[in-house]
This record gives C-alpha cells, sequence and structure tokens, in this order.
C-alpha cells in the first residue's frame, strides 16, 4: 500500500509536469476517490453512470453503483471463540531462510543466506482469523508457506499440537487440517478437470477409502456450503471453470479447501483478483463458513480494509520481521510502531472525501 501511494503519486507529479490526461482502469473504489475528477462506471460493457467523483460517489442514481459503494464487507466476527481453546497454530522464533550466491570460488563452496521470516512468534485459536499484513516482499507468503509445511524452517511451529516434520504419516494427517485458497482464481483451478475432479481431488488423497459416490456426495455438499447448486447451474459438476466467474470460481476453491474439513485455511490475498462487489461476496462466505464449522483462518493481504473486516487479530510484517501484533481494532486504531503508522497513512480505513490531486 505504501508502493501504490507513491506510484499515485508520481503519476500525478507527472501529471502536473506534462499536463497529460489519465483513463485510469481500477475496481478500487478508494483510488478513484483519491486520484480521478470524474469517474464512468462500466456494467455489462455500457456505461451506466458518469460523472465528477463526488457527485456520483455521494449521489449515485444508477442501481449498479449504488451496488458496488455499498459492497464494503461488514465486520460481524460475533462467533463464539474459546480464548482458552488450544492454538490451530502455535510458532514462537518462526525463521526461514533462502540460499543465495557468493562471490567469488567461495561460492562453490558456501552459500550466503537470505533471512525471509526472522524470529516470528503468533498463535491461532480455533474459530479465529489472523491477518499478516505488509509491502511486497516483507516474507508474508513466505510465513504462510512455512505454516503449510512447505519450507524448511528454524523455531518451533506447531499445528494442533503436533510438530511439522515428525514423520511422513503424521506430516499427511496434518495436511488434511489445512488447506489453502490461492489469490487468482483464474490459473488456481486446472482447465482440464471438471468441477467435480477439482472439489473431491483432497478426498482422493486423504480419504482414498470413499467410492466415487461418496466423493460426489461430499462434493455436492461442499458445494452447496460456498452457494453453487445444481438448480443454479445444471450439469455442474460435470462443468469445468472457463464456465464461470472469477466470484464462482473463487467459491468453488473454497469449497475444495473446505471438502477435507480442515481447521484451519491458509488464504492468500484471496479477493484481490476480484471486483468490489464480488469481494465482499466471498468475505461474507468466509465469515459464514467460520460461524458455521469453526475453521481458523490465516490471511494472507496488503488490502488493509480487508484485513480490518475479517481479522480479530494481525501481525504487521516489515523485511521479515514482526514489528507489531494485537487485536485488529486495537491496533488499526493505535498502532504503535511506525511501520504500521505508515501503512495506515497511505490507505485510510474510513471513506475519505474525494481529493482530485489537479
Amino acid at each position: 500500500v505504501t508502493v501504490r501511494a507513491q506510484i499515485l503519486e508520481l503519476l500525478a507529479d507527472l501529471q502536473r509536469k506534462f499536463g497529460m490526461a489519465v483513463l485510469l482502469i481500477t475496481h478500487d473504489l478508494n483510488l478513484v476517490r483519491h486520484f480521478a475528477e470524474r469517474v464512468a462506471v462500466m456494467e455489462n460493457g455500457r456505461i451506466v453512470e458518469q460523472g465528477p467523483v463526488g457527485q456520483v460517489f455521494g449521489a449515485p442514481q444508477d442501481p449498479y453503483t449504488r451496488r458496488l459503494i455499498e459492497s464494503r464487507p461488514v465486520r460481524d466476527l460475533t462467533g463464539d471463540h474459546d480464548r482458552d481453546a488450544s492454538s490451530i497454530v502455535h510458532a514462537r522464533a518462526l525463521r526461514v531462510v533462502y540460499p543465495v550466491p557468493r562471490p567469488g570460488l567461495s561460492g562453490w563452496f558456501r552459500k550466503n543466506e537470505f533471512v525471509a521470516v526472522q524470529a516470528a512468534d503468533f498463535d491461532i485459536a480455533p474459530g479465529r482469523t489472523l491477518g499478516v499484513v505488509g509491502e511486497s516482499g516483507s516474507g508474508k507468503s513466505t510465513l504462510a508457506l512455512a505454516a503449510l509445511g512447505l519450507l524448511k524452517h528454524g523455531g518451533e511451529l506447531q499445528i494442533d499440537g503436533r510438530q511439522w516434520g515428525s514423520g511422513s504419516a503424521s506430516d499427511r494427517s496434518l495436511r488434511q487440517l489445512m488447506q489453502v485458497v490461492f489469490q487468482d482464481p483464474f490459473s488456481s483451478l486446472s482447465p482440464r478437470m471438471t468441477v467435480e475432479q477439482i472439489v473431491g481431488e483432497g478426498l482422493r488423497v486423504h480419504e482414498p477409502g470413499l467410492d466415487v459416490a461418496q466423493r460426489r456426495v461430499r462434493a455436492i455438499a461442499a458445494l452447496r456450503d460456498v452457494g453453487l447448486t445444481e438448480a443454479q447451474f445444471p450439469s455442474l459438476l460435470e462443468r469445468y471453470p472457463h464456465e464461470f466467474s472469477g466470484g464462482q470460481r473463487q467459491r468453488i476453491a473454497i469449497a475444495r479447501a473446505l471438502i477435507t474439513r480442515p481447521r484451519l485455511i491458509v488464504a492468500d490475498e484471496p479477493v484481490s483478483a476480484l471486483d468490489v462487489s464480488v469481494q465482499a461476496q466471498v468475505l461474507n462466505l468466509m465469515q459464514d463458513l467460520q460461524q458455521k464449522f469453526g475453521i481458523s483462518y490465516l490471511l494472507i493481504s496488503h488490502d488493509l480494509a480487508v484485513v480490518n473486516h475479517l481479522c480479530d487479530e494481525v501481525c504487521v510484517l516489515h523485511r521479515g520481521v514482526v514489528v507489531e501484533r494485537g487485536e485488529a481494532r486495537q491496533l488499526f486504531t493505535h498502532a504503535q510502531h511506525p511501520y504500521t503508522q505508515a501503512l495506515l497513512a497511505a490507505v485510510p480505513l474510513a471513506e475519505p472525501a474525494p481529493m482530485p490531486l489537479t
């Protein structure tokens, strides 16, 4: 978010210097409020409304524009959480390093180390959501991959009271408890697999004793839980990903994660590729699933508004170091570390008044 603010400032400076026009294509309404003087709203290939930003955002006339502006997810963290329950994820002094080449002949024999995550401490309780925020390169995705057991790590990392790497059979049972939802629903689903094959893939690995009919029943139930049914989409299980919209594909990805009955889902920027109205639908779905099944989330995001609405606790990463951690509302209103304050200053969580830059 800080880099985004710098890029916008650069564009504004270049605009003033050269008198150039800018056509900004985005689904980020806050970006439009801060950068643009006029806005055009498109739906199904048509411009349904256009005019000055203050006028369109302040008194939208078209129903679609009103839906976009009102689509911010509502914070609804009302689930009953047992704060004394054992953590699903328990990390202490978590450290992840990557080998990097050394210059000269010594590079043939030894490698330098790049520390991607250093001495990270965090816990995720049942039914709770931990948000991890920071700039690109801060170590967010590395931390998520380590939590999933996909990267070697130092320190202590327990999943449901068990340590990663204690044995192949134990690790496989842990993987059933942890699933992942990726950022891009267009590339994370195989175009060669049907919906039934995609959603049921985890069962073939973790519950090989189920037959085809049993896997189909579970797949139908998982799809129903994310709001996709045969009544809406005839021959749903036989369809392929290209037949669905971005939001529907992300629902399929969530169903794929849900079918193994996990206790933790790692969500890496799960709505950043979606427009704002669909973002709200997916985030509300994730909240509903959490309250229904008691799932915990590890949410990786640079969108502080999404983190503010979905997360109970927040962990701020800067150059691989956790610089601040705490309850979401407390951290967003009373940030202590200068880096956290800089992140919040770059993207205000409240709806600002339009501020034309020219």
